[in-house]
This record gives C-alpha cells, structure tokens and sequence, in this order.
C-alpha cells in the first residue's frame, strides 16, 4: 500500500516539530548514530554512543520527530500467509515468506533491505537493538506517527530513501568509498548543508595514492549519512508543500519513504553563514 501524505492532512502548523532526528541502528555491533535537523535544513547536531547516550539526548528534546532506520518489530507473518492461500498443496515451511510485506515491496522494486524475521531471536543484533530503541522511546513518552504530540516516532528505511532520492538508481553498498561518496551527493543535491562529495576528486593526486593517504575529512560515515537521510525523510512529511510515501501494513509497521524523484539534480541553493 502506498499513501501521499503530508503535514497538513495530519497535524496543525503549531504540532511541525522543531527537531528531526535520525537514528540509524544498523551497524551491528557499533554505536548508534543520530543526526539532527532543524526546520530550516540545517543540521543541528551529529553523534555517536550506545542506547543511553541516545535515549538521553532524545529525553532533552522539547519537540522532536525520530526517524529510525530499523524495524519496529518482528514480521507477522502476513507474506507467508499470502503464500499459504496461493499454494494448491501444502508444502514445508521455508523461509522465502519470512519478510515483512514492505520489505517484499522494496525488494520488488529491486532495492536491497534487509529481510525481518518472524521470530526475534531469527534477528540479526541491529534489529534487536532496533526492538530495543522502540521500547525505551515509548517509555520516554514518545508516541508512533502520525499520531499528534510533541514525541513522535517512524521508521524510514535509509537504503530505500537513498534510492527514491537518486531517482531509483543503483546505488554502490553504504560501507565503501563510492556509496558514501553517492549517498553525501544524493543529501548535497537535496539541498542538505553537507559538502560537495565531488571537491574529494579534486583533491586526490597520485602522491596521496602513493601514500595511502585520502582527503576524508569532509566525507561522512555511512552510519551519519543513514542517519541524515532518515531526518531529511522525516523532514519533508512536515513541508507544506511535501510529501512522503507510506509503505506497507499497520500489523507490521508501515514506513515513510521520500517520493520517487524524476531529477536527482535541483538548482542548488546558497547558504549563508550565521
């Protein structure tokens, strides 16, 4: 199921969140990483820690919208289901159905996501510090979008936005060079204040090469650029003029995706200091 909407069919302009936070959980067994965006585009903060030090700085903001890259729970069953209804004889159960109806969707649409289990302990470690992260929010108060209050949670999926984002083109994996690389590209092309990955080539030469040294100081982890996304998604559902793509089954957790752009490449506008 796929759902425009926006702010102004959900919530007033005085319920618009001051802060957007990304949370991305998907590096395994590293730290979480969160990004913050205010309205204005601007990004706010940048970190790094373990689920205290991100519960913590979600507990200080006043009005804030999560976006986190992670599932919300387990499947339930509702792919093996279908797949049950559409076979003439029984046969053994096999894990091609276990996945989450979005996820097949995606997958459908060629976008690489990861598939979640029915049973958690099926779940890799991110998605069970992914469980984890929505538990904690929910005792913090925060609430699941788009119900009205000052806390509110979604899940984004920061692979599959990257993808709407670059017009469904293929996109390189997040860990390397190249995907972080494109995915910094696809944020600056958005009008993200992040730097123009393409100034890293003009400062590549062969004496670095030789060296092993590369200019990384302006390029961001794949965990920051996950995490940028996800705020930047949650970011356009409270644009007037924006909308985000709902995707998915109440029962197992809809997510919220930018639209499918038809340009990667807006006129890019000036920042100014201050």
């Amino acid at each position: 199921m796929q759902v425009e909407k926006s702010w102004a069919t959900l919530v007033n302009m005085q319920d618009k969140p001051s802060i957007c936070l990304g949370i991305d959980s998907s590096r395994r067994y590293q730290p979480f990483v969160y990004a913050a965006l205010d309205m204005e585009r601007q990004i706010i903060a940048i970190g790094s820690g373990p689920l205290t030090e991100v519960l913590a700085y979600c507990a200080g903001l006043a009005n804030a919208c999560l976006a986190i890259n992670s599932p919300r729970y387990p499947n339930q069953g509702l792919v093996a289901a279908e797949e049950e209804k559409q076979t003439l004889f029984p046969v053994p159960a096999s894990k091609r159905g276990d996945l989450r109806k979005v996820e097949l969707g995606l997958l459908e649409e060629g976008i690489r996501v990861a598939r979640t289990p029915a049973s958690e302990k099926d779940c890799p470690v991110w998605m069970q510090r992914g469980f984890k992260l929505y538990e904690r929010l929910q005792r913090l108060g925060y609430m699941p979008y788009p119900q009205v209050d000052p806390h509110i949670y979604l899940e984004v999926s920061a692979e599959a936005a990257f993808s709407r984002l670059a017009g469904g083109a293929p996109l390189f994996e997040d860990d390397t060079l190249e995907g972080r690389l494109q995915r910094q590209l696809v944020l600056y092309e958005n009008q993200l204040p992040v730097g123009d990955a393409m100034k890293f080539f003009e400062e590549v030469t062969r004496y670095r090469l030789m060296k092993g040294v590369l200019p990384m100081d302006g390029i961001y982890t794949s965990g920051e650029l996950n995490a940028l996304v996800c705020a930047f998604t949650a970011w356009l559902l409270f644009q007037e003029d924006g909308t985000a793509v709902c995707l998915g089954d109440q029962r197992e957790g809809e997510i919220y995706l930018p639209p499918l752009a038809a340009d990667v490449f807006h006129p890019r506008r000036v920042y100014k200091a201050g």
